[in-house]
């Protein structure tokens, strides 16, 4: 099943105050039919004393441990460094908070053994907090250039035809995504600056850029915690996404789009900004406002939840926010039609 060589594989996982995670996804790994993989344990900066359990549990795994919290980007790039460092040929990038079943990794390395135009490759998720563990959570998404926007796919038989059809606009998750070391080693490792989300569909154009593909391997397994409702999630996901969706175009689309799309990205923020403020949650407003105003000055790094911005900027923006929404839009003489409506409807009465 398996190559001759069985090349050697850096399974690179990241820590941050998830030790029950971390240590129910190690054991799975460990349990894999393919053998030949080492583990890098990255710990950003825990409280909970999971490294120390880790070590306890697992002593054959390297633990790197940071004096802070580095991201999701930067502290995977330790790990893809240490594989670059030790040549290893090949990095499972993994999250803590996977199960792997125990063929996952062995078809996984098949793919791209049996590939050289494949440079990523990422197995099935599926979720793994419902009954139903069938429900497939991730099989590849396909960027639409067009409209800007990723076309995430939930079946499998749609994925696959995203990938046979349009290869060069495939990506995939960061997850559980083997990459091979010398591709890391020519067009980098994450984006620093996305420091968390977004930087796996990043990479994944830059594998494309290079001249690879990315492929999903149908019978590889990998079961994943439920991506919650985005509307549940913490202000600090939030921000992210918002700064790094203009982040992230502003990087790949040609500079004559960029304009365009600056008035698209604005017209959106502000109606999600909005949709916040009318429910009165102040936070998630803040973190929307503060990701455009940081998106806007390409300004990247880690969240800080004791920032605001001045009163006003939400006044301004929020209180007739589609005033703003349909001039980004080029709708002026939408808003002067409307304006003159307002003006005559007393007219008409009387």
């Amino acid at each position: 099943m398996f190559s001759v060589k069985n090349p050697k594989v850096l399974v690179s996982i990241l820590n941050w105050n998830g030790g029950d995670d971390t240590i129910g996804c190690l054991i799975s790994l460990f349990k894999s039919d393919y053998k030949s993989f080492s583990v890098v344990v990255i710990d950003n900066a825990s409280t909970d004393h999971s490294p120390e359990k880790i070590q306890e549990f697992f002593p054959q795994v390297t633990l790197i441990r940071n004096a802070e919290n580095l991201g999701f980007a930067k502290a995977q790039n330790q790990g893809i460094q240490h594989a670059i460092e030790q040549g290893f040929e090949y990095v499972w990038i993994l999250n803590n908070d996977t199960i792997i079943d125990s063929r996952a990794l062995g078809l996984l390395v098949e793919v791209l053994d049996s590939d050289t135009s494949t440079g990523a490759v990422s197995p099935i998720l599926l979720d793994a907090e419902v009954s139903n563990t069938n429900r497939i959570q991730f099989c590849g998404s396909s960027i639409n250039w067009k409209y800007r926007y990723f076309e995430q796919h939930k079946s499998l038989e749609v994925g696959l035809k995203a990938q046979a059809e349009i290869p060069e606009n495939f990506c995939l998750w960061g997850t559980a995504l083997l990459v091979r070391t010398f591709i890391l080693k020519q067009v980098g490792g994450f984006d620093d600056k996305l420091f968390a989300y977004f930087e796996d569909m990043d990479l994944s154009i830059r594998i494309i850029r290079a001249g690879f593909y990315n492929r999903i391997a149908e019978s590889a397994i990998v079961f994943h915690a439920g991506v919650n409702d985005p509307n549940n999630r913490p202000p600090h996901y939030v921000y992210f996404n918002t700064r790094n969706r203009y982040l992230f175009w502003m990087n790949h689309l040609p500079w004559y789009q960029q304009l365009s799309y600056t008035r698209q990205y604005l017209a959106g923020a502000i109606v999600l900004a909005s949709s916040w403020h009318d429910i009165g949650d102040c936070q998630r407003e803040t973190a929307t406002l503060l990701g455009i105003w940081d998106a806007l000055r390409r300004r990247g790094g880690k969240w800080n939840d004791n920032r605001n911005l001045p009163k006003w900027v939400s006044t301004v923006l929020l209180t007739h926010p589609y005033i703003f929404v349909n001039i980004l839009k080029g709708n002026v003489f939408l808003l002067v039609r409307q304006a003159l409506r307002r003006f005559y409807a007393p007219l008409r009465k009387s």
